[in-house]
């Protein structure tokens, strides 16, 4: 190992600057010292996300100084008192005891983990495992499958098939030149020490439908991907062989107008003049039964792949001879079918349902509030104006609780008593010789 850093260094004196001459010793001899360093260290390989779980080995009583690449993560010494370090680990590294634990692992997490106290360290491969253009393909169109090894490029893994059989190259990165239903399921990456790493594929093919609808009613052809499709559309179209005079819109994806249906006749076929997604559904109006067969809808994806739906249009007679009314049949109306969607698990009229609930619930409660708060400041304004009334005083009816001297007034104040004889007048002016 000396005489090759040596050769190298030798090499780098053609350099005309001395400082960059140094620099570049010193980066071959780091990576020349973490080889030598690698070879005694355990190697852990976890996939974008997991987590991983280190062990010092010195006691969770003992100071502990964890590295990433010789930068300092995290020191803990003996009273427990903890120092962070500049690392981009340190923000999310948990420590129990002598333990280091890093969650949610990304590429740039990979590198050499290292306990300075007890020397142990480890190497930790963050390993992406991964389909392109995605999980979800379009039957014959290409797909990569990854299992990149951040640090190794060149470290050879082990494929399984989604049928348990070995596929014959033993890299990293193996091409499917054009997906079947044979493909579809889980693709396992073996790394050397025992790790297995999945990605699992859907693939989709043509599909077929048949529908049914009364004489005279309007019927919405189906037409649809499953979500999570990864190719991009770039065109589609509906056509039927035996209606060649019926104008069907074509599937446009421009950049000012993104994915469109391109049509102006609607006399016969109606369509959403909106944006679309995943849903290409079309409506037949006012069916007649020379109208019956098949309808196929074709949705175009880059690469040259292409997806068919075949749905059969079968015309039933409307029993009471009249034109049928403007409901669909053989499949559910817009509004009953998105009332049936699942969103979060639950029914889309569940959801409404349970909101409505709720409203009427919020409304009782705002009215009783309203009510305790009126009825509150009815008994609080009661109690202010009996406040505001005159106290009553309690008044001396009885003599007994007079004092004395009021008493004594009275008395003296009082008239003596008149003599019987003087109330009489006529006593008084006969004289006291009158004799009755």
């Amino acid at each position: 190992m000396r005489r090759i850093h040596l050769k190298l260094c030798q090499q780098t004196k053609q350099h005309p600057n001395k400082r960059n001459r140094m620099a570049i010793c010193k980066n071959i001899f780091f990576l020349l010292a973490l080889c030598l360093w690698c070879g005694k260290c355990e190697v852990l390989y976890k996939q974008v996300g997991e987590e991983v779980s280190m062990d010092c080995g010195v006691g969770s009583n003992s100071a502990i100084d964890w590295k990433f690449n010789n930068d300092l993560i995290i020191g803990i010494s003996k009273t427990g008192t903890k120092r962070m370090g500049p690392s981009h680990i340190t923000s999310k590294a948990r420590t129990y005891g002598d333990n280091l634990k890093v969650p949610r692992l990304e590429t740039r997490d990979s590198g050499v983990y290292s306990c300075k106290q007890s020397g142990k360290q480890y190497k930790v491969c963050v390993v992406s495992v991964f389909a392109k253009p995605g999980p979800v393909l379009v039957q014959s169109s290409k797909a990569e499958l990854h299992c990149d090894i951040t640090g190794e490029p060149d470290t050879e893994v082990r494929w399984l098939r989604p049928d348990g059989q070995k596929y014959s190259v033993e890299k990293q990165l193996i091409v499917l030149t054009s997906v079947t239903s044979n493909e579809a399921g889980q693709w396992t990456c073996l790394i050397n020490d025992g790790s297995k790493l999945s990605v699992t594929l859907t693939v989709v093919g043509p599909q077929t439908t048949a529908v049914n609808v009364s004489k005279g009613d309007d019927i919405e052809l189906p037409c649809s991907l499953p979500l999570g499709v990864s190719q991009r559309v770039v065109g589609g179209k509906w056509k039927a062989d035996h209606l060649p005079k019926v104008s069907f819109p074509s599937l446009t994806n421009t950049a000012s107008k993104g994915l469109h249906w391109n049509g102006k006749d609607l006399s016969k076929v109606n369509f959403t003049t909106g944006q679309l997604s995943t849903n290409f559904d079309v409506t037949l109006k006012n069916v007649q039964t020379r109208e019956a067969g098949t309808f196929v809808c074709t949705v175009e994806f880059e690469g040259g792949v292409s997806l068919s739906v075949e749905t059969t249009l079968r015309v039933v007679d409307n029993p009471s001879g009249g034109k049928g009314s403007t409901t669909r049949k053989g499949k559910p109306t817009a509004v009953m079918e998105s009332m049936t969607k699942e969103v979060y698990g639950l029914k889309l009229w569940i959801w409404i349902a349970i909101g409505a609930s709720s409203v009427v619930l919020v409304g009782l409660i705002i009215v009783i509030g309203v009510v305790l708060r009126r009825n509150k400041q009815k008994k609080k304004r009661a109690r202010k104006l009996r406040s505001m009334r005159q106290p009553l005083t309690d008044k001396d009816y009885c003599q007994c609780s007079r004092a004395e001297k009021e008493v004594e007034l009275e008395e003296q104040a009082r008239p003596l008593p008149v003599p019987r004889q003087n109330r009489n007048p006529r006593t008084r002016a006969a004289g006291p010789n009158h004799i009755n």
